[in-house]
C-alpha cells in the first residue's frame, strides 16, 4: 500500500506543491543557502563519480597520430653496418631491428630473438628467432639473414664501424630459426653487440664489399624494425628533404602506436630551430648547447620542453706520431695537454653540459652524473681556467707558463721573431709545428679554435684543418692522415675500450686512431673484456 502511494501521480504532484509552498515562505538568504548547498551536492557527486571512473578504468594508447621531427644533415647510410652520422643512426634505429634491443629503462630485451642461452664458459651464445618474423617487404627473416649480416660486419673490406665487435667471432646456422656465436675467449660485453640491425640477405647478398656503400638501399632501406619507409620527398637535385615512415604492423615486438613519423632534413641547426619555432616541425634533436641557449633566450612562448640524456661519448685530441714525430717526445705531449683549456671549453662552448677528463676512461663521469641527467660543470668565464693545486687557484696564464716551462726544461727554445719553440739536436732543428684536424660541426670547430689559440699562445705553430664528416672519415681517419685529430669515441653502454686502444686495432677498420701500442695496456684491455664494466 505504501509503495502504491509513492508511485501515485497525484501524490507526487501534491508533494511538489507542498515543497514549493515551503520554499516560498523562506527568506531570500535561506533560499540562497539551500541553492549553494544543492550546487555543492551536485559538484561533490560529479567529483566522486569521476574518481570512481578514474579508479575503475585504465587509459590505453590509441593507434594514430603524426610526429614531425627535424634532423640536421642528410642521411647517406641508413644501414646498421655503415651508419656514421646522427641522421644515419636515427633512421637506422627505426627501420632495422636486432636480435636484442633496449627498453625505456636501458635494459637489454629480446627483439627478433625469442630466447637465448650462454654457455657456462661464456664462449657459446645460442639464439632462437621468434616465429613468423618478416622484413618490411614481407620476406621471412631467418637465421640466414643473421649469418649474412654478422659475416659482413666482420668483413674488413666492408669497412664497417662495428668491425671490431665481430672480429674473431664465429657464427653458425643450426636451422631456420637458430644461430650460434662462438667467441675465441670469454667477453661479457659481447651481448651488447647483438643489438646490431639485421640486413635482408635477399637484397644485399649479390653485392660485393666494394659495392656496399653505393647501393640505393642505403637511402631506401628495407629492414624489420618498428617503422618502414613509406615515401621520400626530394628537391630538384634529387636530394632527400623529407623521410616519411609508417608503422610496421608485423614488427616483432608489436606494431607501435604512432602511425606516421616524418623526418624533415635541414642543412644546419639554425634552419631546424627556425622550423621548430614556426611550427613546421614538432621537435628537433642533437642541438648544440650554445645554439640551444641562444634559441631559448629568444623563445618568448616558453613552450619548449628540453629532454636531456647522458651521451656515453669521449672527445679527445689524438696524436699521430707516425705522421708527426714530435709526438714521440713526452715533453711535447705533456705541454700541449697542460695548455688545453678543458674546463673553459666545457663551460664556454658546451655550456656546462660535459665533464672534463684526463684520460679515456669514464669513471669520473660515472661518479658525477646519474643515468637520468646530463653531467654539468660550473660555467667558466671566457679567458679563465679554474683549477686547484695545493689549495691555490690557477688561471689560464699559469697553464700557458707551465706548458712553456715543460718545453724549456727539455731543451726547447723560442725562435726570435716568430716566438715558435724549436729544438736543436744533433745539428737538426725541430719546430713545434702541428696540424689539428676536426669535423665541420659548430661545437668541434669552436673547440678546435679554442685549443689552437692556447697552443699558439704557448709557442706552437698550429694549422687548423676542418673537414666534412664523410671526408674526415674516408680521407683522414681511415688512412690515418693527420697530425692531431679532435674527434669523439662512442663508448656504448659497456665500458669496453679494446677497439679504441688495443694494438691490434691500429689499422683501418680498427678504431685505434692514435695507433697506440703497449704490451701491458693490451693485457689490461684483454682482461677488462672478461669483466663486466657497465654504465647502464
Amino acid at each position: 500500500m505504501t509503495s502504491n502511494q509513492h508511485t501515485d501521480p497525484d501524490a507526487i504532484y501534491s508533494y511538489s506543491l507542498t515543497l514549493c509552498n515551503r520554499l516560498r515562505i523562506l527568506s531570500s538568504f535561506e533560499r540562497l543557502v539551500i541553492g549553494v548547498l544543492f550546487l555543492l551536492v551536485i559538484i561533490s557527486g560529479t567529483s566522486l563519480a569521476y574518481q570512481a571512473n578514474k579508479n575503475t578504468f585504465v587509459e590505453i594508447p590509441r593507434v594514430g597520430g603524426r610526429h614531425v621531427e627535424g634532423i640536421v644533415g642528410t642521411p647517406r647510410f641508413i644501414n646498421p653496418l655503415l651508419a656514421i652520422s646522427n641522421a644515419d643512426k636515427d633512421l637506422t634505429a627505426l627501420v632495422y631491428a636486432g636480435l636484442l634491443s633496449r627498453d625505456a629503462e636501458g635494459t637489454l630485451i629480446p627483439e627478433l630473438a625469442e630466447s637465448y642461452t650462454v654457455s657456462e664458459d661464456g664462449l657459446l651464445y645460442t639464439f632462437t628467432l621468434r616465429d613468423n618474423v618478416t622484413f618490411h617487404d614481407g620476406t621471412p627473416l631467418t637465421a640466414k639473414d643473421i649469418v649474412f649480416t654478422v659475416e659482413q660486419a666482420g668483413n674488413a673490406s666492408v669497412r664497417s664501424p662495428s668491425f671490431a665487435d665481430w672480429e674473431g667471432v664465429q657464427i653458425e646456422q643450426i636451422d631456420e630459426r637458430t644461430v650460434t656465436f662462438t667467441l675465441p675467449e670469454p667477453y661479457t660485453p659481447f651481448i651488447e653487440n647483438l643489438t646490431l640491425g639485421i640486413l635482408p640477405s635477399h637484397i644485399w647478398e649479390g653485392l660485393s664489399a666494394e659495392e656496399f656503400p653505393f647501393s640505393q638501399f642505403n637511402i631506401t632501406p628495407v629492414g624489420s624494425g618498428p617503422y618502414m619507409i613509406e615515401m621520400i620527398e626530394r628537391d630538384k637535385s634529387g636530394i632527400p628533404t623529407i623521410y616519411k615512415l609508417t608503422r610496421f604492423k608485423d614488427f616483432a615486438l608489436g606494431s607501435p602506436y604512432i602511425q606516421t613519423i616524418e623526418f624533415v632534413l635541414f642543412n644546419n641547426e639554425e634552419e631546424a630551430l627556425t622550423a621548430y619555432k614556426t611550427g613546421a616541425v614538432q621537435a628537433v634533436n642533437s642541438i648544440t648547447p650554445m645554439r640551444l641557449e641562444e634559441f631559448l633566450n629568444t623563445d618568448t612562448k616558453n613552450t619548449t620542453a628540453i629532454h636531456r640524456a647522458p651521451l656515453l661519448r669521449v672527445f679527445g685530441i689524438f696524436f699521430n706520431h707516425n705522421r708527426q714525430p714530435i709526438f714521440l717526445r713526452k715533453e711535447v705531449r705533456e705541454a700541449l695537454d697542460e695548455a688545453t683549456p678543458k674546463k673553459a671549453i666545457v663551460g664556454e662552448i658546451f655550456r656546462g653540459y660535459g665533464t672534463p677528463l684526463d684520460g679515456p676512461l669514464l669513471f669520473s663521469y660515472l661518479t658525477s652524473t646519474s643515468s637520468n641527467d646530463t653531467a654539468r660543470t660550473e660555467e667558466t668565464a671566457p679567458g679563465e681556467e679554474t683549477d686547484t693545486e695545493d689549495g691555490d687557484e690557477k688561471s689560464a696564464v699559469n697553464h700557458i707558463e707551465r706548458a712553456r716551462q715543460i718545453l724549456e726544461d727539455a731543451g726547447w727554445q723560442r725562435e726570435e721573431g716568430s716566438g715558435i719553440y724549436v729544438l736543436e739536436d744533433d745539428d737538426e732543428t725541430t719546430r713545434l709545428s702541428v696540424a689539428l684536424s676536426t669535423v665541420n660541426t659548430p661545437e668541434l670547430v669552436q673547440t678546435a679554435e679554442r685549443v689552437a689559440g692556447s697552443w699558439r699562445e704557448v709557442g706552437a705553430e698550429v694549422e687548423l684543418k676542418i673537414f666534412e664528416p664523410t671526408d674526415l672519415t674516408q680521407s683522414i681517419i681511415r688512412p690515418r692522415r693527420f697530425d692531431a685529430l679532435l674527434f669523439g669515441m662512442v663508448i656504448g653502454h659497456e665500458l669496453d675500450l679494446y677497439a679504441f686502444w688495443h694494438s691490434s686495432q691500429r689499422n683501418d677498420p680498427g678504431l685505434n686512431i692514435a695507433q697506440f701500442a703497449d704490451i701491458d695496456a693490451d693485457a689490461l684491455l684483454e682482461k677488462m673484456r672478461n669483466e663486466r664494466q657497465t654504465c647502464s
